[in-house]
């Protein structure tokens, strides 16, 4: 890495001049193409300390070499030079700079601005829009607009309503529109379901409880029940919001609580949202650190919220180093103040604490799916296999004194079950209690299939079972031209595991993640290929029992079946009811036959 001595001659004397004074500073190469804009208290102490013989992160030694020419803007406080180190960051978007983006566009439920408004979903944010939201999927935001045309009687439908007369649709005849289109309701009544609707959607929900309280009373002391009876519904419906609400026990409306973990060169941050009282959603992002300053976390932070869509009342954060200016910086990009909170006690350092065993828990999870199964590793060895079995497929039989013979296969993807790439197999050519034949049949229908699709064959084998399951699939991977392919046997009395080359069996101590893995596999298939088994037996005894009453064939066996789920039901059901599936005569032989 350059040092001031080691660096262009122009570039040593710009390093020279650096005032004191707060600002930004931007470094650029050699064609002008800007690399990096930062934001500092002291831009000479800043500037040049890239430029000292301190460890430095991979990322920023490459920029550092780069790096030719050298701009400056002095600005009056730390806070001014964040919100201008935002702007000129995401405007040139300089390749050296690593933010937190949260890209998501957050659904809104908007209020149109016409004679008799509509409730619409949108995910534009537009100054003129009466807008409410955002809401933490689309999902929330559609139900509440259900809502709105179910109690509310808003609308929706997008007919330019004031030119023509229309006859009332649906909605009308339901009770869930008024029908504004056929001039049945006037514009002041219809703007006051509106206006009820708005209450909603701002939380105001105690003014709308008094509200539609009185309406019910006028309306049942004047008789008018069916009105009443809609005015309860109302109030039942904004009531229960309201006790769910309570249910999250947080007083807090637009809070957001942060915890940053940094590992080596990289921070991990995990920011939980609460939005109206409740747990809404978390963003979990990993960056680059510049250097060891932990000033890192609080820039980023900062830009984060400068450029979100719903920045919140009250960031809850472990530590206040560096945020100071975030607050402030904040404040004045959205003109209202946002407080940076430090928890000692109560439910905001519940939320912290609950927030730091979410991010703990998420790191030891994603760092469980990069490190390798100590099975896999372990039963490499044991094996002696050329590479990791990464991918292995385990075949299991299963039948009843030879009927109903079906065969499972699971799949297992670095020590964990590939459910997507389990198969089921009816046994075709094979009669009788044959679990060798069975085998090879479905050993060869598989990677016959694998081979004449191109696709890639698992890195291991395994049959349940000792050494005649173990050479039948051996035989038939041979006609494959896969005779040196990784195969074993897992035997199940004695937990022996079996290869091809040799009838010396492999033993692996109990308390050993191999066969744990291996034994794990095993009950796998067995579990899937058992479940199987029974759905095909269940099917085959409730035909059997169907195809010997005279006269029902298969066509009216799957009507019934259809119609009743059940040979039960079936057999519970009257006269009458079968008579309606298959006519009187048949019905009457199916009663005497299932009595």
């Amino acid at each position: 890495m350059a040092t001031i001595k080691e660096i262009a001659e122009h570039l040593r004397k710009q390093l020279n001049e650096l005032p004191t004074a707060p600002g930004v500073y931007l470094f650029s190469d050699k064609k002008r193409k800007l690399l990096y804009v930062g934001k500092a208290r002291n831009l000479r102490a800043r500037v040049r300390s890239y430029f000292q013989k301190s460890l430095k992160s991979p990322r920023i030694e490459r920029m550092i070499a780069k790096i030719d020419h050298l701009e400056i803007v002095i600005t009056q406080t730390e806070s001014e030079a964040l919100l201008l180190e935002n702007s000129l960051i995401k405007n040139n978007k300089p390749h050296f700079n690593v933010l937190l983006r949260d890209d998501k566009t957050y659904p809104y439920i908007r209020i149109t601005k016409e004679p008799f408004p509509r409730v619409t979903f949108t995910r534009r944010r537009r100054k003129k829009d009466d807008l409410y939201g955002p809401f933490p999927n689309a999902k929330a935001a559609r139900q509440a607009i259900k809502l709105m045309h179910q109690h509310f009687k808003v609308r929706n439908c997008d007919l330019k309503l004031g030119e023509k007369e229309y006859r009332p649709c649906l909605q009308y005849h339901i009770k869930r529109c008024d029908a504004p289109c056929a001039f049945l309701v006037d514009e002041a009544t219809y703007l006051h379901g509106i206006d009820r609707a708005r209450l909603f959607l701002q939380g105001k929900r105690d003014d709308l409880v008094v509200e539609i309280s009185s309406q019910m009373k006028t309306a049942a002391a004047a008789f008018e029940y069916e009105r009443a009876a809609y005015f309860r519904d109302l109030l039942g419906l904004v009531t229960r919001v309201q006790l769910n609400q309570q249910v999250a026990n947080l007083s807090y409306s637009r809070l957001d609580v942060v915890i940053a973990r940094v590992e080596g060169w990289e921070v991990a941050i995990l920011i939980t949202v609460i939005r109206g009282g409740a747990v809404v959603r978390s963003a979990q992002f990993k960056v680059d650190l510049e250097d060891e300053a932990v000033g890192d976390v609080a820039k980023w932070l900062t830009h984060y919220y400068l450029n979100h869509e719903d920045p919140p009342d009250e960031i809850v954060v472990e530590k206040d180093e560096g945020l100071a200016v975030l607050g402030a910086a904040l404040a004045a990009a959205e003109k209202r103040a946002i407080q940076v909170t430090v928890p000692q006690r109560g439910t905001k350092k519940r939320l912290l604490t609950m927030t730091e065993e979410t991010l703990r828990a998420n790191l030891e999870l994603q760092a469980a799916e990069k490190e390798e199964h100590p099975g896999v590793v372990q039963l490499a060895d044991a094996l002696a296999l050329s590479q990791l079995p990464k991918r292995m497929e385990c075949f299991d039989i299963s039948n009843t004194q030879g009927t109903h013979s079906v065969a499972s296969m699971v799949s297992f993807f670095d020590g964990r079950p590939d459910k997507k790439n389990y198969r089921k197999f009816n046994i075709k050519t094979v009669e009788g209690p044959n679990d060798f034949a069975s085998m090879a049949e479905v050993v060869g229908r598989r990677y016959r299939r694998l081979l004449s699709e191109g696709k890639d064959l698992p890195d291991l084998i395994i049959v349940d079972g000792g050494l005649g399951q173990l050479h039948a699939a051996h035989e038939v991977l041979q006609g494959l031209g896969l005779g040196d392919h990784p195969l074993i046997g897992l035997a199940k009395r004695e937990e022996l595991i079996y290869r091809t080359h040799t009838n010396e069996p492999v033993a692996i101590p109990h308390h050993e993640p191999a066969l744990r893995l291996m034994q794990h596999i095993r009950n796998e298939a067995h579990r899937f290929g058992i479940t199987f088994h029974r759905s095909k037996r269940a099917k085959a005894m409730i035909h059997s029992e169907l195809e010997e009453i005279p006269g029902l064939g298969p066509t009216r066996i799957k009507k019934l079946l259809h119609h009743f789920g059940s040979v039960r039901r079936i057999r519970d059901a009257d006269q009458a009811q079968l008579a309606q599936i298959v006519g009187p005569r048949i019905a009457q032989t199916i009663r005497e036959h299932l009595r």
